[in-house]
């Protein structure tokens, strides 16, 4: 499915979601799984998620980040928002 169809209907795919997330009925779906061709002739492996999982891992992103963000330091940078290592 692509983000223009699921858009369509778009109030009712996320409400769809949000009932199955709250039942504990959503199941991700596999990674397409797609070889990208290296300089030396190997290919590298790239999993491609699907366009649901994709919203729910950035929601849970989005809420894990409220949660835990306070707690960092500031002279913590990692994956942090706004932050870098440099």
């Amino acid at each position: 499915m692509t983000w223009e169809q699921y858009a369509e209907h778009l109030e009712e795919n996320l409400q769809e979601l949000h009932r199955r997330l709250h039942q504990g009925a959503y199941r991700a779906r596999p990674s397409r799984r797609v070889y990208i061709p290296k300089a030396d002739g190997r290919q590298r492996p790239l999993g491609i998620a699907s366009l649901e999982d994709k919203g729910v891992q950035r929601a849970v992103g989005e809420v894990l980040n409220a949660i835990y963000e306070p707690d960092f330091l500031g002279f913590s940078y990692g994956f942090r928002p706004g932050r870098s290592q440099h």
